[in-house]
């Protein structure tokens, strides 16, 4: 008797958390109420839109908090157009920022504090559009802005991060890039952490475009930057995260996560700013760092999905 009772128990509770285990499922999935994401960098895809154009962000809106302060402002009066923002890799807390074309080839390096240091290059600035750093302490500068669509070729600088933070002019290796179809325009300079390739998305309005460089770069001749993958329109600035596994490219009003330049991941809305042109990942590659051009513009900061 006692054996039948307890063969016939078991059953029932095996229902009775089933059904509670359902209850709980159901519930997780009615309060995430969040749309599948879509793939980044497919803009004709469903839920794409136009730069202009908000959508719906899985992590929620506006600034999350970040090591050190937040919405901390460039007061520097050199620092006007800021069109890029590169963490730096020897220096805790530092961003490396540039002006936009017709500026002196100056690299700032500001923090929290206001400007540490004002590195000169000795290379021609025609239209300075990204900046990039590697953990192998370099510095990476994207000579890439092309308004008009006329440039034979473009290119990227290279400098080392100093060791010390003070005001110089520093060495630097130039090297020429070369569409394969032709000029673009772009403001999206990325170097995958972990060797050192060069990628490039432009700012076509309808579709943008991904290309990647050689994988070594060769300072003699032109080197030619071939089509990968197709980008969202209005790309103005672009990362990858410290472990070279995510990449962001932001647009005015959007931020698009993934895993590559082909790989589905997730849309982010941004806080507004006047006109948004540069990101970077925190060190911990958990929030992205946002800026603005402008005289007296806000480094914001929104936390990476998922």
């Amino acid at each position: 008797m006692g054996r039948s009772t307890r063969a016939g128990v078991a059953p029932a509770l095996v229902r009775v958390l089933a059904a509670v285990l359902a209850a709980v499922l159901a519930a997780v999935l009615a309060g995430c109420g969040s749309p599948v994401p879509t793939d980044p960098l497919e803009p004709s895809g469903a839920g794409s839109r136009a730069d202009g154009e908000a959508g719906s962000s899985p992590v929620g809106r506006g600034p999350a908090s970040c090591p050190g302060p937040d919405g901390w402002t460039l007061e520097d009066p050199r620092i006007t157009e800021s069109s890029g923002l590169a963490l730096s890799h020897l220096h805790p807390g530092v961003l490396y920022t540039h002006n936009d074309r017709g500026n002196a080839p100056s690299l700032f390096a500001v923090d929290a504090s206001g400007t540490r240091a004002v590195l000169d290059l000795a290379v021609p600035a025609l239209d300075w559009e990204d900046v990039a750093t590697t953990p192998d302490g370099r510095i990476w500068v994207g000579d890439i802005g092309d308004n008009d669509e006329v440039r034979d070729t473009v290119s990227v600088t290279v400098v080392d991060e100093p060791e010390v933070l003070v005001s110089s002019s520093l060495p630097s290796t130039t090297y020429e890039l070369r569409y394969e179809d032709g000029p673009h325009d772009a403001e999206s300079l990325l170097v995958d952490p972990r060797d050192d390739r060069v990628w490039v998305v432009t700012k076509d309005e309808q579709v943008g475009r991904s290309y990647v460089a050689p994988f070594r770069l060769d300072p003699d001749r032109v080197n030619v930057l071939r089509f990968v993958a197709e980008a969202p329109s209005g790309v103005s600035g672009g990362d990858f995260s410290p472990d070279g596994r995510t990449i962001v490219l932001r647009t005015q009003a959007r931020a698009f996560f993934g895993p590559g330049f082909r790989g589905a991941g997730a849309a982010v809305d941004l806080p507004r700013q006047r006109q948004g042109e540069a990101v970077t990942f925190t060190a911990d590659g958990r929030r992205v760092l946002l800026g603005s051009e402008g005289a007296d513009s806000e480094i914001l900061c929104v936390r990476v999905p998922g």
